[in-house]
């Protein structure tokens, strides 16, 4: 048996290769992949911008497939419809004995450190596989992990009852982030998004979104929320400009949560953090919980209404890098790209 595997070797360099997929140990489950989605972190390891990731590398962590074989007696049958959880921690240190496998100092990534899902076969820790329930509709299984990044960003957050909340950026995870927190029972979220394409995906789920192009972004998320500025502030975007927009957009005792990618280092205005009393509030991925919680809100209907097509853009994987220049130059006619295998 063989498989097709991606390699990146070089910046914006794909080579589909051969490959003879590893047998599984004891403790290990063989993943055959059928979907592979790709984010803002895939893409900077493609254009060789990676904080500390370069070539060669077989990226993918938004993987969707079924269990094609396991090393040792499996509550996980063949053909059972699984994703990964991709940080894959020592399991020994404070962060992994307290549920936040993402925080290790060892952590290794599936798509990063560890061989990812753009390739036919990918091999995981079983502790790393979990099924994915049936009442998820098969064309959404692959938005599970950019799910659970919203519902961790939404966690760190913590808006309270009665609080008010806006999110900047309606890419994947700016537009779940929104359904999220609206899912919770925020039902006026305020979303900021200079993208035609993408204000028109958030209106036709329900959301109050505006063009910030222009005018002052943290000036109209006050107008819509309240004068002082909104409780919770989540950005997904991840620029400098974004998080100071972020920030000043937040009232005074409220908080600016940074979703997005941040840039490595970052200038900020001091006195609005703390003369203001704010908080400005990292977030790393997501715990095991998140991607529960996820599939229970896919698997709730929480994308219902939404196009699929306009969700995600499919390519083969012979075609992976069409698919990764055409998300980087925003010619996507969709939210984000996935490879199929």
């Amino acid at each position: 048996m063989t498989g097709r595997v991606a390699v990146l070797t070089a910046a914006e360099q794909f080579e589909v290769k051969q490959s003879e997929p590893p047998s599984p140990g004891d403790g290990q489950v063989l993943v055959r992949v059928q979907e592979c989605g790709i984010c803002g972190s895939d893409l900077k390891m493609w254009a060789g911008t990676h904080a500390f990731m370069r070539p060669p590398i077989v990226m993918g962590h938004e993987v969707i497939g079924v269990v094609e074989a396991s090393g040792s007696a499996s509550s996980l049958a063949p053909g059972t419809p699984v994703t990964l959880f991709p940080p894959v921690g020592c399991g020994q240190c404070f962060h992994c004995r307290t549920g936040r496998e993402q925080l290790c100092e060892s952590m290794e990534f599936f798509g990063g450190q560890r061989l990812g899902g753009l390739a036919d076969y990918v091999l995981a820790p079983e502790t790393h596989v979990f099924e994915v329930p049936e009442e998820i509709a098969p064309e959404l299984r692959v938005l599970i992990e950019p799910l659970s990044v919203a519902v961790h960003g939404v966690e760190r957050g913590a808006p309270q009852p009665g609080e008010r909340c806006a999110v900047i950026g309606a890419g994947a995870i700016g537009l779940f982030t929104a359904l999220v927190l609206r899912a919770r029972g925020f039902a006026d979220v305020v979303v900021a998004e200079p993208l035609e394409a993408r204000r028109a995906l958030a209106e036709q789920a329900g959301l109050t979104v505006f063009d910030p192009t222009g005018s002052d972004a943290a000036e109209t998320i006050r107008a819509r929320t309240r004068p002082e500025g909104a409780d919770v502030v989540f950005e997904c975007v991840g620029s400098e400009a974004t998080i100071g927009t972020a920030l000043a957009a937040a009232r005074k005792g409220g908080r600016a949560v940074v979703v997005g990618n941040a840039p490595p280092s970052l200038k900020i205005d001091g006195l609005t953090l703390q003369r203001g009393d704010r908080t400005l509030v990292g977030v790393l991925m997501y715990d095991r919980a998140d991607f529960h919680t996820a599939m229970a809100l896919l698997a709730d209907g929480l994308l219902e209404g939404l196009e699929g097509d306009a969700l995600v853009a499919r390519y083969q994987l012979e075609r992976v890098g069409d698919a990764f220049a055409a998300a980087k130059a925003g010619r996507l006619e969709a939210l984000k790209a996935v490879i199929t295998l």
